[in-house]
């Protein structure tokens, strides 16, 4: 008896950490996190026309801005727009959004479903 006790004690071998299978898939979803958001911050300055870029470096005063998205803006996108700034209209897949903070321009640069963000141009009274 304390034989096959002692076999099973023997053959049991105890997994590490980072062999288990939830650790590995918590890693991996961690690791695809980190580069989705990463992306957005070393390629969303290139979204900006350099008028833009130049002018919220300057000045944290609020701009008007067209922005030119890879597909038409729909009400999800349109949400985010109003959450930052206000919309005077949309022309396929631009839309005129007005009175955007700096840090708020530099935010919406870094989602992946904007193309390019410029200055819009002043409004026909």
């Amino acid at each position: 008896m304390s034989d096959t006790v002692n076999s099973i004690q023997t053959n049991f071998r105890q997994r590490r950490w980072h062999h288990r299978r939830d650790v590995r898939f918590v890693l991996a979803v961690a690791a695809f996190l980190i580069l989705f958001y990463s992306w957005g911050f070393f390629y969303g300055p290139s979204r900006l026309s350099d008028e833009l870029a130049a002018q919220i470096g300057t000045s944290e005063a609020p701009v008007d801005l067209v922005i030119t998205s890879k597909f038409p803006a729909e009400e999800f996108h349109l949400g985010i727009f109003q959450e930052v700034g206000t919309i005077r209209g949309n022309q396929g897949n631009d839309t005129f959004l007005y009175r955007v903070k700096p840090a708020d321009v530099r935010m919406l640069a870094r989602k992946y479903w904007i193309k390019k963000i410029n200055i819009a141009p002043p409004l026909k009274k």
